[in-house]
């Protein structure tokens, strides 16, 4: 697993995407779970950007899906047919219900054990047991009440610890780190918070991930206090 912050826009990361794969990308077949963002209203420009930038690596197959697009054998087979799964940003709660709503979160978890997965942003914050106290730890009822969601699980419950991404970012709030590390206090949890030129590395989900980064990151302790950075 490859969990980014902001895609494969940095030499580093794309690179360790490579070493995963073991090929280049151009032998290789991905598919595009684009659900985290289909509910947010207004201009979609942003994706479509998006889209075109990670077409533009040159994959052998470059397949865009919704997990609601057709009955659940469908779109398991264009699941099982990518040799990347990737999981678009948006909202990491929306997301993660949708896994389990459509039936698929089962077949992602067999598929994990075969393919290479790679999170952008929302689609890197589905694997953490914190996800059910994640609204009350970081202060997101807003987006449950968006989305009519009493409560979400994860997709697949792989990490005691939660991704953040985006850390330093012009649009997030000025005392960004303090939220981080209110919200690892809150949860109990450890927390890695990391900018859009890293990403984090996950070979084993019992170990902890290894960071690859042209860029920031923190972790933060689940005392909310900063234990490791870079």
């Amino acid at each position: 697993m490859l969990l980014t912050s902001n895609g494969l826009s940095e030499p580093v990361v794309l690179d360790a995407l490579v070493d995963l794969l073991d090929r280049p990308i151009g032998e290789s077949r991905v598919v595009v779970v684009i659900d985290a963002i289909l509910g947010f209203p207004g201009d979609s420009s942003t994706l479509v950007e998006h889209l075109e930038s990670l077409r533009s690596l040159g994959w052998a197959e470059f397949d865009v899906a919704s997990l609601f697009a057709g009955p659940r054998e469908l779109v398991a087979s264009r699941l099982r047919s990518a040799d990347v799964i990737l999981g678009y940003g948006g909202s990491d709660l929306w997301l993660a219900h949708a896994w389990s709503a459509t039936g698929l979160a089962p077949v992602l978890g067999e598929l994990l054990e075969e393919k290479v997965y790679v999170g952008w942003s929302a689609g890197s914050m589905i694997f953490t047991r914190a996800l059910p106290r994640w609204a009350e730890s970081f202060d997101d009822q807003d987006e449950l009440d968006l989305f009519g969601l009493a409560a979400v699980e994860p997709a697949v419950p792989l990490f005691d610890w939660i991704f953040l991404g985006h850390l330093g970012a012009d649009w997030m709030p000025h005392d960004g780190e303090t939220w981080a590390a209110r919200g690892a206090a809150r949860s109990g949890s450890t927390v890695w918070f990391i900018d859009d030129a890293s990403a984090l590395l996950v070979r084993d989900p019992q170990a902890d991930p290894v960071v690859v980064s042209a860029g920031r990151w923190l972790r933060i302790g689940p005392d909310g206090a900063v234990d490791a950075q870079g």
